[in-house]
């Protein structure tokens, strides 16, 4: 078995083990874009864990690497205006694991192939990047979305927080959508409109887990127009406000303003690999739908996939699967 083939395997098996609910779904794909996709998904989980700490491991530190974060870690802390949320040591660490595959990627996009011995999910990616069309800014702007992390985040606008989903979500869709295939321009645009609308819907979901690290991603100029500050979140007992039940009605107004451009994606898209994305749409949708049922009941519990979209999903990704094909590589 090839270098190569143990490198996707690899990334599947990272994939599967992130139980999250979207990775059964990449079964639709043909098994050429359902490898790709697979470690594209490996590599934005690796540098998300990097930077919420649930990474050990990273690459290979050499002297480049140091000097190249350095002189990063420089920019990020003048362009934040403040230091980085975690201990200097910290920061640092995941700051040099981020700038190493960040070198890695450029490495690739420059021409060099993989050395011997390179990590799995790095030389999964450069396999991407020399069989699709994926741009490297696009792989270098999620990693940009990484390092604002590492300092206190909050956001005062609706621009900010779509310039933040546009680094961590819609950045990824453009990734995807290089794999997935497209003949119309059109395809980057809406893509960019549905990472912004699926990365909304995760920081409803996941505002308790974040006000938690120290986040705050829902817009405080919106927030305190309706008479709340950032230090109410702190209180479960805003769920039962008015206050904050007229904030989730002009948020998801917002998320809504991006769904029309979101689905428009898919018709673009080849036909093969609309299914994949489809499903992660309605998977989404469920979850928007169980926050607006609720009135924005997000800190007291966690918004989950309705049943029946669940159900439906997994008759879909059933389907899928007896119809998929294998991935042989020499």
């Amino acid at each position: 078995m090839t270098e190569l083939r143990l490198a996707l395997n690899a990334c599947e098996r990272r994939a599967r083990e992130a139980s999250s609910s979207f990775v059964a779904s990449f079964g639709s794909l043909p098994a050429m874009k359902r490898a790709a996709v697979n470690a594209v998904y490996a590599y934005c989980r690796w540098v998300d864990d990097i930077v919420d700490g649930d990474a050990e491991e990273r690459l290979t530190i050499t002297d480049e690497v140091l000097a190249f974060s350095e002189a990063r870690m420089d920019e990020l802390v003048q362009q934040h205006g403040r230091r980085p949320s975690d201990p200097q040591d910290l920061a640092r660490w995941r700051l040099e694991a981020l700038s190493a595959m960040r070198l890695r990627l450029r490495a690739f996009a420059a021409g060099e192939a993989p050395k011997a011995g390179e990590h799995p999910v790095m030389r999964a990616m450069a396999w991407v990047m020399n069989t699709y069309s994926v741009r490297l800014l696009d792989l270098e702007t999620i990693i940009d979305g990484m390092e604002d992390d590492l300092f206190p985040t909050e956001v005062r606008s609706w621009e900010d927080v779509r310039a933040y989903c546009f680094k961590v979500a819609s950045a990824v869709g453009l990734v995807l959508i290089e794999i997935y295939g497209y003949e119309d321009a059109r395809a980057r645009l809406h893509a960019i409109d549905m990472g912004i609308q699926l990365q909304l819907i995760n920081i409803l979901r996941d505002v308790q887990e974040d006000l938690e690290r120290g986040r705050v991603y829902l817009p405080l100029d919106v927030l305190e127009s309706h008479g709340l500050s950032k230090e109410d979140l702190s209180d479960a007992r805003i769920e039962q406000d008015h206050r904050w039940r007229a904030f989730i009605r002009d948020y998801c107004e917002a998320v809504e303003g991006h769904q029309s451009s979101a689905k428009d994606l898919l018709p673009l898209l080849d036909r093969r690999a609309r299914a994949q994305p489809g499903m992660m749409v309605d998977a989404y949708e469920s979850l928007l739908a169980s926050i607006v049922r609720t009135e924005g009941a997000v800190f007291t519990h966690r918004p989950k996939v309705g049943l029946f979209t669940r159900a439906r999903l997994a008759v879909r990704v059933m389907w899928s699967n007896l119809r998929r094909d294998d991935l042989s590589l020499s």
